[in-house]
């Protein structure tokens, strides 16, 4: 019985291994659908290459939308137990925090959504993203 050459065995992992690391990475990467990068902070932003006064004004501008268009707990532990994160409001009340996407070249936000917990059938905490747009 011959035995498979190392030069086949080697190419299959290599084909395997990169099969496996594009799912992972298209699977956990939220995409922008009218393109950019998905971000949620200023240090996120900056790490992207964005300039940090269009960082500061995205995330300000997001977080001005979240404070319009999103729900209001009045203290952080409901919001955090509702919401993936949350920021203190100029009212002392608290907002999700807000994600969105920022295309290269661009100063204003698109897509602007935020984590909120939901259950399954069993009872299992998941997240789900709601659009702000």
């Amino acid at each position: 019985m011959a035995r498979p050459s190392f030069l086949f065995v080697a190419a299959a992992t290599l084909v395997v291994l990169g099969a496996a690391t594009w799912y992972f990475v298209l699977r956990r990467t939220p995409a922008c659908a009218s393109g950019g990068t998905l971000m949620a902070t200023t240090q996120q932003c900056r790490a992207l290459g964005f300039e940090a006064s269009v960082c500061a004004s995205a995330v300000e501008k997001a977080r001005a939308l979240a404070l319009r268009a999103a729900p209001k707990q009045d203290t952080s532990f409901d919001c955090e137990v509702l919401y993936s994160d949350c920021f203190a409001g100029p009212d002392g009340r608290f907002t999700p925090s807000p994600s969105f996407c920022l295309a290269p070249g661009a100063t204003q936000p698109t897509e602007i959504r935020y984590l909120t917990y939901g259950s399954d059938r069993l009872n299992r905490k998941k997240l789900q993203e709601v659009r702000l747009d």
